[in-house]
Parts: structure tokens; C-alpha cells; sequence
């Protein structure tokens, strides 16, 4: 049967490996108070100096691409996308006026962002499309976006579009 009430104040003991109180065993608290944590003769660390943000803002604005036309039958044609600052694409739109057009490849500092290279139809980022969209990652200045396209079909086709997303700005 226990002892006390509720209320009353009780010492709890820490338990060890073969009882409390075997010799030689104590208790160890690293960092205990008035044991230095680095020894003193090591020289103070300079402060952190901080520069300027390169960049202060963002805005929600829009990244295009221009129009390039992709003769019949044409394959591996590479339309590369650049920025001048830092971009953050949220949705890519092409016109639903262009169809047939194929996207084999999306690559962004040479990682091809689609699953394989056989192409998905260009329809697919069109403005009336309900297909979710890729979860884009930052376009730096110094990579961009290079699309991989054909055209299947027997005429040529415009290959047209453009990013809506965050732009960085200083």
C-alpha cells in the first residue's frame, strides 16, 4: 500500500542498472553549471557580417515565350526560355488554337522534368485544359527552360505560350 496523500511532495530516485545506490555508479549531467563549455583560451569569433539582399521583392507577373514556328514532320526542335531575374513559374499557358504540337522534353539545367521523352500534346498547358500543372521549380538567370519539341503532323505548327508566376526583384 503506498504512503502520502495527493499532494505531498515525493523524491524520485533515478534508477540504474543493478539498483540505486550501487557504488561507483553516479549520476553524469553534461554542461553542468560552472563547467565552461569551450575552454577560455580560444580567441573571441569575429560578429557575422550580413550583405545587402540581392533581391527585396517579388511580383506576380508573367514570363513569355515567343512565337516559334515547327516545320511539318520536324523533330527535337529546342526552344529555350530565359530570364533576367529569378522566376518562380506557378502555371504555364499555351493557346488552344494550336494542336498536334508535341513537348518531348522540359528540361531545366539539364534534368528533363517530364517522366520520359515520347512527348505529351502541347494541348495539355492549353488556357481551357483542367490537366494539372507541373510543379515548377525557380528559373534561375542562368539556366531558363529549354522545351524539346515535334511536330507529328503535316503542317507547320506555332509554338507559343507563357509562365505566370513571382519574379524577383532588387
Amino acid at each position: 500500500m503506498l504512503a502520502g496523500s495527493v499532494g505531498d511532495l515525493v523524491a524520485i530516485q533515478p534508477q540504474y542498472p543493478g539498483g540505486v545506490g550501487v557504488p561507483g555508479i553516479a549520476p553524469y549531467y553534461p554542461g553542468q553549471v560552472g563547467i565552461p563549455v569551450a575552454p577560455t583560451s580560444q580567441p573571441a569569433q569575429a560578429p557575422v557580417q550580413y550583405s545587402d539582399p540581392a533581391y527585396v521583392a517579388g511580383d506576380v507577373t508573367y514570363l513569355g515565350f515567343a512565337a516559334t514556328s515547327v516545320a511539318a514532320a520536324a523533330v527535337g526542335v529546342t526552344v529555350t526560355v530565359s530570364t533576367q531575374r529569378p522566376f518562380k513559374p506557378q502555371k504555364m499557358g499555351c493557346p488552344s488554337t494550336t494542336i498536334g504540337l508535341l513537348i518531348n522534353q522540359v528540361n531545366i539545367s539539364g534534368t528533363n522534368l517530364l517522366s520520359n521523352s515520347l512527348g505529351i500534346p502541347v494541348e495539355l498547358f492549353s488556357e481551357v485544359s483542367t490537366f494539372p500543372q507541373i510543379n515548377w521549380p525557380t528559373l534561375d538567370t542562368a539556366t531558363g527552360v529549354d522545351f524539346v519539341l515535334s511536330n507529328p503532323t503535316g503542317g507547320a505548327l506555332v509554338f507559343s505560350g507563357a509562365f505566370y508566376g513571382t519574379q524577383l526583384r532588387r
